[in-house]
């Protein structure tokens, strides 16, 4: 099934006008990347090292705070800078996103991050700002920038990957991102606004993590018939991330026709027991053993950030060592008060400090099998456990789940650091395609938050969507009824409990004063809203109708029911109010059902309401108008991104140039001495190590042009010195400029030749051409334009100008061999430039006539080509005049051999009517004769 359903996901992919798709699994700590192109099949997008995992994070340096210039580091290329510069590297912010100053996660985010400043976003409602110390405000950056740059970067390696690919266009638009099971309505929000920012055109969603393990275990799974069964089987995914640990029991079952229906059924989760929170156990224990080494009895503020965030890089490390040995060696040198600090930790010591935590490791599991919706499951109803994130290959996390699950349970099929990314690809693809397949995995998602919502700011809410109801729907909901002639109405949206946004709605009665009921008294008007929990699982008011109830149908709205009943009547209302309002799965299905509903009644069609800017009591998504703003701060520090790699590349061709020249002198001093003094020599080495210098110690603010203005005067020191070189080696004498001016003498005989050759074949081609009556005029500037377009007759024009320049430099020269007293009056520098530039335009000169055989070679071939199909088309011609006048003769021909046949059938046929007559009159006797001896026989 697996090969049945690759080849159905790359079919899909291509029928998508080649549009790359792909998918990220944004990591805490670690971010996988996953491409899916044609000729690109679910393929890590590897970093610049060739890694499969780039590490979540950025530095963002400048040379000063009052310096506008940022350089920005992304990822594993960040190296050591997180410990050399805590407060300008920002990493791991995935809890961050759609946080306030305020909350507790914050507050635990800046206990482990040394170094790291965070402001309130006053303009989102207390939201988050890093502020990395520059006077230039608009250098702080609130998370959903973070990551948009990640993202942005992921995606230039991305197109990297497709440039490289001869099958596929070089275009990523197509984004899914994979987000916590457990995330809330302005986590999403802050996704989204982070795709939005990295500049991908079409986000296509969302995907939990647990969903994204799900898919990509089913999609490596072969079923046969024997798997046809109808049933469902349980798998839950466990999760353990560097943040967070995750459960999520998920069933799926392959109906009789081998179709596979993937069903989300509940999760449990720890949102802060995860791999940092191990590492910061082992900070701790490094941290008390450092106090004791250094005999510091003041534990409060003692660690400066750089030294902080040293150790605990050194317990990140330890982490992952103790996985495997039994103990690890710390020996950090001049690590305090320019003293090392040397120490061991064994996993004994790690796993004491963790032992009251190992509940939180397992309660995600025993949460998500008590809250399945078909009923509490247990560990026997798990066909397997499938493991996924770093975590858990912790040995003592390990040991437990071996303990809660046992051995045969726990299943290690998919890749622990892949699966997220990969599923969350393959989700990425079905909803860019919109495809139903019999082999494609069928995905039921379910909500786990409730969504209520209340009018008019009422203590009552009303649950629109509970915790397990399927994602992706909609559903309408009555109101309130506007027999009270109200003019304004607000409806609140909440999450758990948790208002997530408001919806004011204003001068009503004049929206709908045209909008009247049938005549029926008893007939009210009442507001109805559709909501809708979309893909991404995120709660919203998408339309708001007003319309028409008879007043024998309870209406009012489930809110004044709610104030006017309790108990059961209330909760009857409500079921009964939900029968009569069952949720259609889209808009236009809901509008198709009021309608519907309404036309038995015979009354008018909903009015629909526009609906108004929602007002956000908590962190607000970033608005059009911010995100404009952001926008154009990314794109201006990607340009600067990319003038500062051009910078670089030039800076390094400056630097090998640099050192190139160095040697080239050290390795041609002795021929170099020969010609120049020792100082003038000194002049030319101190010219290269003040360069040197420059590049090392005052070239961080160079432009551009600065450094390409050095390599200039570079390449003329180095061409001067190579004269110097080459004057060693060329003969300078008389006789030597004899020679040459006799080589050159050649050249031009030569092309003189080459020129009548070329002029005498072409004389030849014109004879041709007018033996045969064609227009060589007319071909010939035809082929001198497509020549043109080809460079070609600009060739010739070159030649006239390089042979001119070059006849006055070879009259100079022979003339100053003419001349021995003018000869021996030059210095040997100035005999050399002479010598040097008539050589160089012999060269010069030698390739312009290669290159002009070969465009006289072309021009003829295409002169003898047309001459051969003006021949071919010449020779048509004739062959269709001859058979036309053969055509022509023929007709003649038949039309005499016609005259001459009327001619004969005319005496055929006299002579033919004159036998007739001959006939008849013969038997006109005859019969005569026997009507005379007819009486004869009667008289017998």
């Amino acid at each position: 099934m697996k090969l049945q359903l690759v080849v159905l996901l790359i079919l899909c992919v291509l029928s998508s006008a080649f549009g790359a798709i792909l998918g990220v699994d944004y990591g805490q700590q670690f971010t996988k990347s996953v491409l899916l192109a044609p000729g690109i099949s679910f393929e890590i997008v590897l970093t610049d090292e060739g890694k499969r995992k780039d590490f979540s994070g950025i530095s963002l340096r400048g040379s000063s705070p009052e310096l506008a210039e940022l350089e920005r580091v992304y990822g594993s290329q960040i190296g050591s800078l997180c410990t050399r510069f805590p407060q300008s590297c920002i990493t791991g912010i995935k809890p961050l996103l759609g946080k306030s100053i305020n909350d507790q996660v914050t507050l635990d985010y800046l206990s482990n991050h040394f170094g790291v400043k965070l402001l309130p976003d006053d303009s989102r409602s207390n939201g988050i700002k890093f502020d990395l110390g520059f006077v230039n405000q608009s250098y702080q950056f609130v998370p959903e920038e973070i990551m948009a740059m990640n993202l942005n970067e992921i995606k230039q390696r991305a197109l990297g990957d497709l440039d490289a690919n001869p099958h596929a266009q070089s275009i990523v638009e197509d984004i899914t991102v994979s987000v916590s099971p457990f995330a809330t309505h302005e986590t999403k929000q802050s996704y989204l606004d982070a795709i939005k920012l990295a500049n991908f055109s079409n986000p296509l969603g969302l995907v939990d993590e647990g969903t994204a393990v799900a898919l990509n275990y089913l999609s490596n799974r072969k079923f046969d018939k024997s798997d046809f069964s109808n049933q469902k089987i349980y798998n839950l995914v466990y999760d353990a991330g560097a943040g967070s640990t995750t459960a999520t029991l998920f069933s799926y079952n392959v109906s009789f026709t081998g179709k596979v229906t993937l069903e989300i059924e509940s999760i449990g989760y720890d949102e802060s027991f995860g791999g940092q929170l191990l590492t910061q156990s082992i900070y701790n224990i490094l941290y008390e053993k450092f106090l004791q080494q250094f005999n510091i009895k003041d534990a409060d503020d003692v660690l400066p950030p750089k030294v902080a965030s040293r150790l605990q890089e050194t317990a990140e490390r330890a982490k992952i060592i103790l996985s495997v040995n039994a103990d690890f060696q710390v020996s950090l040198e001049n690590f305090y008060d320019d003293k090392d600090f040397k120490t061991v930790v064994t996993r004994e010591e790690f796993e004491d400090i963790n032992s009251d935590l190992m509940s939180r490791s397992t309660s995600p599991i025993l949460t998500a099998l008590r809250d399945c919706p078909s009923g509490p499951k247990s560990v026997k109803d798990l066909q397997s456990v499938i493991l996924n994130g770093g975590s858990t290959r912790v040995p003592f996390i390990q040991k437990h789940l071996s303990q809660l699950l046992g051995d045969d349970k726990i299943s290690k099929t998919v890749n622990a650091d892949e699966s997220c990314a990969l599923g969350t690809t393959l989700e990425g693809l079905k909803l860019k395609t919109q495809l139903e397949n019999q082999k494609e995995i069928k995905l039921i998602e379910r909500s786990f938050h409730n969504y209520e919502t209340s009018i008019d700011n009422m203590d009552s809410q009303t649950i629109v969507f509970k915790s397990g109801d399927v994602a992706d729907n909609s559903t309408k909901v009555p109101l309130a009824d506007m027999s009270d002639k109200r003019d304004e109405l607000s409806v609140n949206l909440y999450e758990d409990g948790h208002l997530i946004k408001s919806y004011e709605f204003k001068d009503l009665q004049k929206k709908i004063e045209k909008f009247t009921c049938s005549k029926n008294s008893d007939d009210i008007k009442e507001i109805s809203g559709v909501f809708t929990l979309d893909h991404n699982k995120m709660f919203d008011l998408t339309d708001l109708y007003i319309e028409c109830k008879s007043s024998d149908k309870q209406s009012g709205g489930f809110f004044k029911k709610l104030l006017s009943k309790d108990g059961e009547d209330s909760q009857a209302t409500e079921d009964e109010e939900a029968k009569e309002t069952d949720s259609p799965k889209n808009e236009t299905s809901s509008n198709s059902t009021i309608t519907k509903s309404n036309t038995k009644s015979k009354q008018p069609k909903p009015l629909r309401i526009p609906l108004v800017k929602p007002a956000y009591p908590h962190v607000k998504p970033l608005s059009r108008t911010t995100k404009d703003r952001l926008f154009s701060k990314l794109a201006y520090l990607n340009a600067k991104d990319e003038e500062r790699i051009i910078l670089d590349h030039v800076r390094n061709i400056l630097e090998g140039q640099c050192y190139e020249l160095r040697s080239h002198i050290e390795d041609n001093e002795e021929a170099i001495l020969k010609e120049i003094s020792e100082n003038e020599l000194e002049a030319y080495q101190q010219f290269v190590r003040d360069t040197i210098e420059w590049l090392d110690f005052d070239s961080d603010n160079a432009s551009l042009e600065e450094l390409r203005e050095k390599i200039r005067e570079l390449n003329q020191n180095k061409k001067k010195l190579d004269s110097f070189i080459e004057m060693n080696q060329t003969d300078l004498s008389l006789d030597g400029f004899k020679k040459l001016y006799e080589e050159g003498s050649k050249i031009v005989m030569q092309i003189q030749s080459h020129m009548l050759e070329f002029g005498s074949e072409v004389s030849e081609i014109r004879q041709k051409y007018e033996g045969e009556g064609f227009a060589f005029d007319k071909e010939n500037d035809r082929i001198k334009l497509q020549l043109l377009s080809k460079g070609d007759e600009n060739k010739m024009m070159a030649l006239d100008k390089n042979l001119a320049s070059y006849r006055e430099d070879l009259t100079e020269i022979g003339d100053l061999t003419g001349k021995e007293k003018k000869f021996n009056k030059l210095s040997k520098f100035q005999l050399y430039e002479k010598y040097d530039a008539l050589a160089q335009k012999i060269v010069q000169m030698l390739a312009d006539v290669k290159s002009i055989e070969e465009s006289h070679k072309a021009r003829v071939g295409l002169f003898n080509a047309k001459f051969e199909k003006l021949l071919a088309r010449k020779k048509q011609k004739e062959y269709r005049e001859k058979l036309k006048e053969e055509k022509k003769a023929n007709t003649k021909k038949d039309e005499e051999e016609q005259e001459e046949a009327d001619f004969i059938e005319d005496d055929d046929i006299e002579e033919v009517n004159s036998q007739t007559t001959q006939q008849q009159s013969s038997e006109s006797s005859t019969e005569g004769e026997k009507s005379t001896e007819s009486p004869v026989h009667d008289e017998l």
